[in-house]
């Protein structure tokens, strides 16, 4: 049957599948940067104690590959509804006041996170203007603060695809996936 209802159901399920992906392909970029660092650090332990000279340049890269892993996985994180929360009084309450407190949770953190991410993208383009590098890798220094930036942005963008969807069908957004 091709009504408006199948079609609010086909795009969901389009909606659903593209945010899995995103989780999904977060996640690898998050299971790479740790498997980097292991690595990083691995390497670096054998130079220092058997060559006596680890590189100068291993703390540095393993902390940017720290700050990717952390906003890729947030990113799963949120697209999974996975964060922690404290809910005790908001599970107590009736299901409107519920689905309205954890409405307007999501619009002020959405708020919170892009005055973040406003500021964190004035300070990449700063970087990016300047063309400051880091000390050791002499990386361009936007690179590494663009995680932040990207990573917040995307995270709002599916706090609030989350929210329109619960607020569109809130019987078909599931409260926690994978849990």
């Amino acid at each position: 049957m091709n009504g408006p209802a199948n079609d609010g159901g086909a795009r969901r399920a389009l909606v659903d599948r593209c945010g899995d992906l995103l989780a999904r392909a977060c996640l690898s970029v998050a299971a790479t940067a740790l498997i980097g660092i292991v690595a990083v650090n691995g390497v670096n332990v054998v130079a220092r104690y058997v060559f006596g000279s680890p590189f100068s340049w291993g703390e540095e890269l393993m902390l940017f590959l720290m700050i990717l892993s952390v906003f890729a996985g947030a990113i799963a994180v949120t697209w999974r509804n996975m964060h922690i929360r404290i809910d005790t009084f908001i599970d107590l309450a009736p299901r409107p006041v519920r689905h309205a407190a954890m409405a307007i949770g999501t619009l002020v953190s959405i708020v919170a996170i892009l005055v973040i991410v406003h500021a964190s993208a004035n300070i990449v383009s700063v970087l990016y203007q300047i063309d400051q590098r880091s000390d050791a890798l002499e990386l361009p220094s936007w690179i590494p603060q663009s995680f932040l930036t990207i990573g917040l942005a995307v995270i709002a963008l599916l706090m609030a695809v989350r929210t329109i969807l619960a607020i569109v069908r809130p019987a078909a957004v599931p409260q926690e996936s994978g849990r």
